[in-house]
């Protein structure tokens, strides 16, 4: 058993209109029924959350309502600094945008990380700590900001100011996602895993 988690992660909000973004959203979630006006205690890592709104199956590919009946449904929406990950996924491979080799990050056998996952872990700390957070492909030897990374095929790793964790939904749709892209205007990546 476990907690299943999805994020949509704006990439492109600053510090400085994650919390306007956030405020927008979430009317807009409540407005389409997606979450609920009120928050309660149904999220998992935060006080509170929105908890799913009476159209909140239209915006999921498999309308199994089981997770109405869940204690953790809600929907989180965080506008700090965050690294948004996969939880206990494997990390598996990353390509390079600019030259498109493959940087593989773990073993396959094992799914341990190996040596290549360092300069990604150290450019997440420094992200956290406030810088951009670039890694260099040992290809090509550019320097890649963390977002720009493709993470093939799983679930990838993001950074930035604002997300929207759905804790237990069934797997959110991709009109859903590019609504939500299209009311933030900007680039989002979606990620997510089991706790």
């Amino acid at each position: 058993m476990g907690d299943y988690f999805q994020v949509i992660a704006d990439v492109q909000a600053t510090d400085v209109d994650a919390s306007e973004l956030a405020d927008s959203l979430v009317r807009w979630l409540i407005g389409e029924g997606v979450i609920m006006k009120t928050p309660t205690d149904c999220v998992l890592g935060a006080d509170s959350g929105y908890p799913p709104g009476p159209d909140a199956l239209a915006v999921v590919i498999d309308r199994d309502e089981r997770f109405l009946t869940l204690r953790s449904n809600g929907v989180d929406v965080s506008t700090e600094r965050r690294v948004f990950h996969p939880g206990q996924s494997d990390l598996g491979a990353v390509h390079c945008p600019r030259c498109g080799e493959p940087v593989l990050l773990s073993d396959p056998a094992t799914g341990s990380v190996n040596d290549q996952w360092q300069p990604f872990a150290d450019a997440l700390d420094a992200w956290c700590e406030g810088d951009a957070g670039q890694v260099r492909c040992p290809h090509c030897s550019l320097s890649v900001t963390f977002n720009d990374w493709l993470w093939v095929p799983g679930p990838p790793f993001a950074v930035g100011f604002l997300g929207v964790t759905f804790w237990n939904w069934p797997t959110l749709s991709t009109q859903f996602i590019e609504r939500v892209a299209e009311h933030l205007g900007h680039r989002l990546v979606l990620t997510g895993g089991k706790l």
